[in-house]
């Protein structure tokens, strides 16, 4: 689904993405921005087969919760570490560090 006609809205629902990053603030997720919640949503309407219309946009943000946000950021994390080792110099390089035992000062505390 195309998420472009959503973008009209989007002032009209800062105050449900406010609300939401506020949510977010008081469990301590103090990181999060509306910008976050707006591309989260975006990213859930996407998955499914929704109407056009300005409360389809409003529940999708108020139901977004703080695993959907963290299975989010998560994701994010694992492609951003796959793509820097993507390439197979670098994937090479890590098994020659690991081999060598020269990472063997790094400890995962």
């Amino acid at each position: 689904m195309n998420t472009g006609p959503f973008e009209v809205w989007k002032e009209d629902v800062e105050p449900a993405l406010i609300s939401k990053m506020e949510e977010f603030h008081q469990f301590g997720y103090t990181s999060v921005k509306k910008e976050d919640i707006w591309a989260l949503a975006m990213k859930k309407l996407q998955k499914q087969e929704v109407s056009l219309r300005i409360h389809a946009l409003v529940q999708a943000v108020m139901h977004l919760s703080i695993r959907d946000y963290m299975n989010d950021v998560t994701i994010a994390s694992y492609k951003e570490s796959a793509s820097l080792y993507s390439s197979e110099t670098a994937l090479g390089e890590l098994l020659e560090d690991i081999e060598t035992g020269s990472s063997s000062d790094r400890h995962l505390t």
